[in-house]
């Protein structure tokens, strides 16, 4: 097994105990936080042209299902077509920035709570369409962005196949310029330079 693959089933595993340790004691009335959704998004943007993001995000999504209170398979259904999404916006939107993986976490976080909340008023898990949203998706939205901003930085550490470090340019690799021949510098648009 390759050390990134064994640094994606760690944080998994670690992900999976503080859902069932830590989760329950840290909820706000109805609203207790999914790290198991954090975590498959972060992977997903983390590496976005990776298969194996999907296999985790169903196996989260399902694990988090069999752990909780609603219907198994709607947040391994979601997690999986969030995954699948965020990874292909990501290589689209990627630009070396922090702010479009925080936006992108953002808005799939919000998304995916509130497709939840539809799912469970559909299935007469939740009868209240208001309470359905404003009480749970909403602030488990909340609680979901600050965990996967505390785990982004920790994924781009161990999972990341290249990661971006503080000095490195933020500058898109088609925009390097590389000065490696001498012969390159007397030219100009392929024709020779006037001195």
């Amino acid at each position: 097994m390759r050390l990134d693959s064994l640094a994606l089933v760690a944080g998994a595993l670690i992900v999976l105990c503080a859902q069932v340790v830590l989760a329950p004691n840290i909820a706000i009335f109805s609203a207790m936080p999914n790290f198991c959704l954090a975590y498959a998004l972060v992977v997903a943007i983390t590496r976005p042209a990776n298969n194996s993001t999907l296999v985790l995000a169903f196996l989260l999504g399902l694990a988090y299902d069999l752990l909780g209170h609603g219907p198994v398979g709607i947040t391994a259904f979601l997690l999986v077509l969030a995954a699948f999404a965020i990874s292909r916006v990501f290589t689209v939107l990627d630009n070396d920035s922090v702010f479009m993986p925080v936006l992108i976490l953002l808005v799939a976080t919000f998304l995916i709570e509130i497709l939840y909340a539809v799912f469970m008023v559909s299935f007469g898990a939740s009868t209240d369409v208001v309470d359905a949203f404003v009480y749970r998706a909403l602030p488990c939205t909340l609680y979901d962005c600050a965990a996967g901003l505390l785990l982004y930085p920790l994924a781009l550490k161990f999972l990341s196949a290249s990661p971006r470090s503080p000095g490195a340019s933020s500058l898109p690799s088609s925009m390097h310029v590389s000065l490696t021949s001498d012969k390159n510098l007397g030219t100009l648009g392929g024709k020779k330079r006037r001195h």
